[in-house]
């Protein structure tokens, strides 16, 4: 049976992630998993997969904001740093399931000086999963300065209903999703006139340090980076044992429902299988 790295959270963070939806921890990667995360976003970007989308690729000022979604046998690297990293440790213990599944990746690339935010949004209410214990591990390989952070709702998974999900191509760009029937609430203004209504939680960053959040917490990234500088992340998605498949009124995003049927997974199942392996809080990778 393969071992994982063990990284012990403490308590008082477990409590920080479940009331406030997102806790940032120092110093858990070391270099060896931080030059596998820089090989993996290289090899991304030159083996791109059918779900890359240039989110914003603008020909004149440079602009590009790459993204892709990997599960772990689409690259080596990412493979690796999901099943040997503590981060399936990390995820099991702050979701307080006796596994973490190792969902999927997600690569974000912005090009030095690129200014265009990312929209606010919940993670989970795209993805082909249900259940509360899920989160997402973001870590970047660049600096994270302050004015460049990724931005957090506090308290926002503990919302009764969804935020309208929002859309992400570059002609669209921060429009929402129409679905019918759909119970949600409209996007506020976070950084306007709704601002004083909602508590923003952001943390400078250095490469190592990472980034939990709740599937549902609502985030957005600045966009502002200086000029000269770039921004290579990559957000690791895992779920516990409550989770369930399950498919979405708009679609889902990514949607992994055909992958997992091939892989004997239907809608109501816990996802378990070589697609998505799992990790115990003790490190053991099954």
């Amino acid at each position: 049976m393969a071992q994982a790295e063990r990284f012990p959270v403490s308590q008082g963070d477990i409590d920080t992630f479940w009331r406030d939806g997102a806790v940032m921890l120092k110093n858990v990667l070391s270099d060896q998993w931080l030059e596998e995360l820089r090989h993996g976003v290289a090899t991304n970007m030159e083996q791109p997969t059918k779900r890359t989308v240039d989110w914003v690729n603008n020909k004149e000022t440079g602009e590009r904001l790459f993204h892709d979604q990997l599960t772990v046998q689409h690259n080596p690297h990412f493979e690796r740093y999901m099943l040997g990293s503590p981060l399936g440790s990390i995820a099991a213990q702050v979701m307080a399931s006796p596994t973490a599944l190792a969902f999927y990746v997600t690569t974000f690339v912005r090009s030095p000086g690129t200014q265009s935010r990312t929209p606010w949004h919940q993670d989970q209410s795209y993805w082909c999963a249900e259940g509360r214990q899920a989160l997402s591990i973001w870590t970047a390989l660049d600096s994270v300065a302050a004015g460049t952070e990724l931005e957090l709702v506090k308290g926002s998974h503990l919302w009764e209903r969804p935020l309208a999900q929002s859309q992400f191509g570059e002609s669209q760009l921060g429009g929402v999703i129409d679905v019918d029937g759909m119970e949600t609430m409209p996007v506020p203004d976070f950084t306007g006139a709704d601002a004083d209504k909602y508590d923003m939680m952001r943390w400078p960053m250095e490469p190592g340090d990472i980034l939990i959040f709740h599937g549902m917490t609502v985030h957005g990234g600045s966009g502002a980076l200086p000029p000269g500088v770039q921004r290579r992340s990559i957000s690791a998605q895992f779920l516990g044992e409550d989770a369930r498949v399950t498919d979405r009124p708009s679609g889902c995003n990514p949607d992994w429902l055909p992958e997992l049927a091939e892989n004997g997974i239907g809608l109501g199942d816990y996802p378990a299988c070589a697609m998505c392996p799992t990790i115990t809080a003790e490190g053991a990778v099954l």
